[in-house]
């Protein structure tokens, strides 16, 4: 008895020409086929595309081997997830929750609903063009991670919001 095939490269090799014409026999794709094969399994790449982004989380890992700073590490696998996972969080939970005197980082995007209290320095991946207007009309201050990570490489005194 014939080992049942397990590897797509292996049906691949073994079906050749034919694998096309059985995915159109079938009314569907290679990819539909492929997922009626027991074992095979063909998943959209989990890949960021965008390559700043990536070029970010690439320096966020190597701050992170250089400093030892367990901070830059963290952020950097925040930042690695799905965008609908990152942290999107509004000033109001800033103002709540951020001690003051801290500087607050936002592995996401910081969204403009709410007040400010105090002037609190903030970094973001990505901020709203109302928050960035608050925080400064507040007297605080609005980074981005690169700035951070040049100003401060320990991470020292950092309190990330997520």
């Amino acid at each position: 008895m014939r080992k049942a095939t397990s590897s797509l490269s292996e049906v691949l090799r073994l079906c050749g020409p034919l694998w096309g014409i059985g995915a159109f026999i079938m009314g569907g794709s290679v990819a539909s086929l492929a997922s009626r094969i027991e074992g095979v399994k063909m998943s959209k790449p989990k890949n960021k595309t965008n390559a700043d982004l990536v070029d970010l989380i690439d320096q966020l890992k190597a701050k992170s081997r250089d400093t030892g700073a367990a901070l830059w590490r963290d952020v950097a696998l925040r930042l690695s997830k799905s965008r609908s996972n990152w942290a999107q969080p509004n000033l109001s939970r800033v103002s709540r929750y951020a001690p003051e005197g801290a500087t607050v980082v936002v592995p996401g995007k910081l969204l403009g609903s709410g007040d400010v209290a105090g002037t609190p320095t903030i970094v973001a991946y990505s901020v709203s063009a109302g928050a960035r207007a608050k925080v400064e009309a507040a007297g605080g201050r609005v980074m981005s991670l690169r700035e951070l990570m040049d100003e401060n490489p320990k991470g020292s005194g950092v309190v990330i919001l997520a």
